[in-house]
């Protein structure tokens, strides 16, 4: 697929608020300041920028279910034996079960407002006003990428025709007078606003990069846009920038010794992450939706990992050490089950509070892997990849290309990327069905299938006579 720049007039579209409850008409900006001081002062901008990345804490987000739900959806969890409810219909795959998201909107709307004003303050300094627009862009180009990776197909696997996006937005709604009801953009034009965003995100943060990997940065940056043109399945691109976001990073790939403590980090970012959602202790996402919670003891212990999931593992991987017994770690005592539990996320920041790593060198190694073998004539490139991984994870390397490279670096994703938000995701983008595990008594769930898209919220599509609900719902 070829991408092309969206005309100014299509990205020169009003924003709808949409909140925590995907209230259609509530535009009212959710921060700590009014729109006027928002929009108005220094001051103002810097707690909109502040705002949209303390959105990215939601547990409708990266706070939980964007992290978690798609291992549950695919085939990497099972419920566990005592569990408080939640998610069991993730587990089967149950019609309308998703892994939604669609009120993301109220944070695109800040960055818009951030993207608007911003440049019009004179008292920001110059640098400082080019970094927020950098930042803002990659935040939107984020915002979209999830959306569309939630609600839509990807370009070169639409089913049956049905060709639609989300909604896109690029200017704020200020006043209620300003929000209005439009139809879903298709995914090429999503698509294209993506690469756009990032490719000025690029541009800007190549000029001002604070060099936080906390926020936005120029590998960051590169490595989404890296993801986004694997998800579109354009292979050269994806090498391309897969290569400049681990060359532009101080994120390095973790060698065998350092993988089971890896995720137990508070102060600085994964020695992994290109970009990573921080949370302060004083922003518990509480026992009720804290990733620990749901995943280890002595929390709700919701889902554990499927007999299939922990059967990829070697006896050798150290990976093994993500995964344990909680009875066989010494740190829960009586709270512990005799289950296998996630440690990713452990607590390590504070009770029930964890960093969540969005975009990490190791996936950038396997997102150019894939786009090697996909390439003629760089078999041996992507297999080189593949095995610095292996190596890293105290695996064997391969001596000559497995017969099936491609679908050992999507095994190699399943196993790396556990728990952080890709599987589901990996499997939709190919045009995968999903093996239930053996456990759930679920057959096989076809792509096409409804299940394949969340269903847009209902009340949207019922306030809106332009939104089309996904198909099947």
């Amino acid at each position: 697929m070829t991408f092309r720049t969206v005309p100014a007039l299509v990205l020169a579209a009003l924003l709808v608020v949409l909140t925590g409850c995907d209230s259609l008409l509530d535009t009212e900006p959710q921060q700590s300041v009014s729109t006027e001081v928002g929009t108005s002062s220094p001051e103002g901008i810097r707690a909109l920028y502040t705002s949209t990345y303390n959105r990215l804490t939601s547990a409708a987000y990266y706070g939980q279910r964007l992290v978690m739900a798609g291992d549950v959806l695919a085939d990497n969890a099972v419920l566990h034996p005592s569990n408080s409810g939640r998610y069991t219909g993730e587990v089967v795959t149950s019609l309308g079960s998703g892994i939604g998201g669609w009120g993301r909107y109220t944070q695109i709307n800040e960055i818009n407002f951030a993207l608007k004003f911003a440049p019009e303050i004179e008292d920001i300094p110059q640098a400082e006003r080019t970094r927020i627009q950098g930042e803002m862009h990659f935040l939107r180009a984020l915002a979209y990428h999830d959306l569309m990776k939630v609600y839509a197909y990807e370009p070169n696997q639409v089913v049956d025709g049905f060709d639609l996006g989300v909604i896109i937005r690029t200017e704020p709604t200020e006043t209620v007078d300003q929000a209005d009801f439009r139809t879903r953009a298709t995914v090429e034009e999503v698509y294209n606003l993506i690469e756009s965003d990032l490719l000025t995100a690029i541009d800007l943060l190549s000029q001002e990069d604070r060099g936080d990997r906390f926020f936005g940065n120029l590998a960051a940056a590169e490595a989404l846009l890296a993801r986004v043109y694997l998800y579109a399945e354009n292979w050269e691109g994806a090498e391309t920038y897969a290569t400049r976001a681990m060359n532009n990073t101080t994120a390095r790939l973790a060698e065998a010794s350092e993988v089971a403590e890896m995720y137990n980090n508070s102060g600085a970012p994964g020695i992994e992450s290109l970009f990573e959602v921080r949370f302060r202790q004083t922003e518990s996402p509480g026992v009720n939706a804290a990733l620990a919670a749901l995943l280890t003891p002595p929390g709700f212990f919701d889902v554990t990992p499927s007999e299939e999931f922990l059967a990829l593992l070697d006896e050798s991987d150290v990976r093994n050490a993500l995964f344990p017994l909680d009875t066989d770690t010494g740190a829960y005592g009586d709270d512990a089950t005799g289950n296998f539990m996630v440690r990713k996320y452990d607590q390590s920041v504070a009770t029930n509070t964890d960093n969540v790593p969005v975009l990490r060198y190791a996936e950038m190694l396997l997102t150019r892997a894939e786009a090697r073998a996909e390439q003629p004539g760089k078999q041996s490139d992507a297999l080189a990849d593949l095995n610095l991984l292996r190596e890293n994870r105290g695996l064997e390397a391969f001596a000559t290309p497995p017969a099936d490279l491609i679908g050992e670096i999507l095994e190699e994703r399943r196993r790396e990327l556990a728990w952080e938000g890709h599987r589901w995701h990996d499997m939709k983008r190919r045009g995968m069905d999903v093996i239930k595990p053996a456990a759930t008594g679920v057959p096989p769930i076809e792509y096409g299938r409804p299940q394949t898209l969340s269903p847009l919220p209902g009340g949207q599509v019922s306030l809106n006579p332009n939104l089309t609900q996904n198909p099947g719902y």
